[in-house]
């Protein structure tokens, strides 16, 4: 009998080392996507680079104050990309959250506990028209409030002048194709003559450098970055470019020092220290060690290679199989944003965009391309997440329906 049993839990213990051995992948039971889209919250991003994937496994060798490590690491980005002071944050969404609880609160404690429902007017953000898109929610989200001036057709400085006044905390810009709006220096200037700092939504335009560049000599106090874009860091990365005080003053913000007053002290600027926060409006955004390695080591690398030119010969190798059959047009097109070129995919006559799409996303491999201008007929593949191979897959399985749609 103690020999049965003995037996029995020596199955067990085997039983349980054979499903230790099964993928996560496998127990999951889901399909993979080919994911043509590129940098894409909601197909998981970009994949990790080998060197970015053992900077997150070193972080996870030894622990740190989070303050320091936030310090030191948001010093190394700034002196790597030319900012006057960094802070990495769970996305560019985040930053934005973080830059407009600054602009409201700055280091009162008090107010950080009140956010989003500060005892303040003074919580008014203004954008132009030609420059509100979904995103604004990052900034209400602060417990600001959205203030649009201009209209959709031109803005002029008198309506920025006009609509500035006491309720005003801060102003938030972004790029735009609309030549009626008003650029970054003229908005910065009218902004820093009445008092207010502007906040750069930078989230799909850098990298290049040069636009950060850009955005801080025409006067941006603030910058939201992503890190899981073009830096091809941690998708849930981020990072805020802002002066060294202003970092610090978001810093608070989604930092939770469950510690003592009399033990604990912060400098923000000469003569001047923060009290001790505690469950800022940024706590939902914290940031872990391993973000903050991966995002260093991303930058590291963005800055070291010549960027990533897999891609670029999968979309290549795409087109060259579509052309070959002859079944569909295509063309490529540099997409300014995010500073790659895409290959343009036009349906064959007598399916929508959406049709094929389907299709595409139905079949095996399972492949999603971008509908940015399905409106028009058009598919977009961009290359940031291909991976060698998968041109290939996506022109074959293109002219696979393109060929049964001919037919019927």
């Amino acid at each position: 009998m103690q020999l049965m049993e003995f037996m029995k839990v020596g199955e067990q213990v085997l039983e349980v080392k054979l499903q230790a051995e099964v993928s996560v992948h496998s127990k999951l039971g889901i399909e993979p996507i080919i994911n043509g889209v590129g940098p894409a919250t909601r197909l998981g991003g970009l994949a990790l680079s080998e060197n970015v994937w053992k900077a997150m496994q070193e972080s996870n060798e030894r622990s740190y104050r989070m303050e320091e490590l936030h310090e030191s690491a948001g010093k190394l980005i700034a002196e790597m990309i030319g900012a006057p002071a960094s802070l990495v944050t769970s996305g560019a969404s985040a930053s934005l959250t973080l830059s407009t609880a600054a602009c409201i609160a700055g280091f009162d404690r008090q107010m950080h506990l009140d956010l989003p429902f500060p005892k303040t007017k003074r919580v008014e953000v203004l954008v132009q028209r030609l420059h509100q898109d979904p995103y604004d929610h990052a900034v209400t989200a602060a417990g600001a409030r959205i203030k649009p001036f201009g209209d959709l057709k031109e803005t002029t400085t008198a309506q920025l002048i006009e609509s500035i006044n006491e309720n005003v905390c801060a102003l938030l810009w972004r790029e735009s194709s609309d030549k009626g709006a008003l650029d970054l220096a003229i908005c910065s200037k009218i902004a820093h003559e009445h008092g207010l700092p502007v906040i750069v939504d930078g989230a799909l335009f850098i990298p290049p450098l040069s636009r950060l560049k850009n955005y801080l000599q025409q006067g941006a106090d603030f910058i939201a970055m992503s890190g899981g874009k073009g830096f091809r860091g941690p998708h849930t990365s981020g990072l805020l470019v802002a002066s060294p005080a202003n970092v610090k003053i978001a810093m608070l913000h989604h930092l939770d020092l469950d510690e003592r007053s009399a033990t604990w002290s912060y400098q923000i600027t000469e003569g001047k220290f923060a009290d001790l926060p505690s469950n800022g409006i940024g706590r939902a955004m914290k940031v872990g060690r391993e973000q903050i390695f991966g995002l260093v080591a991303a930058i590291q690398e963005y800055l070291n290679t010549d960027g990533y030119k897999v891609g670029d010969l999968e979309i290549g190798e795409c087109k060259r199989v579509l052309e070959q059959a002859n079944l569909v047009q295509t063309e490529q097109v540099f997409y300014s944003p995010l500073d790659v070129t895409n290959l343009h995919i036009h349906v064959p006559s007598g399916v929508t965009a959406d049709e094929f799409y389907l299709e595409l996303s139905a079949g095996n491999p399972r492949i999603i391309l971008g509908q940015e201008m399905s409106d028009k007929g058009v598919l977009t593949l961009n290359p940031m997440s291909l991976v060698q191979g998968q041109g290939l897959l996506i022109g074959t399985r293109i002219n696979e329906i393109a060929k049964q749609r001919k037919g019927k």
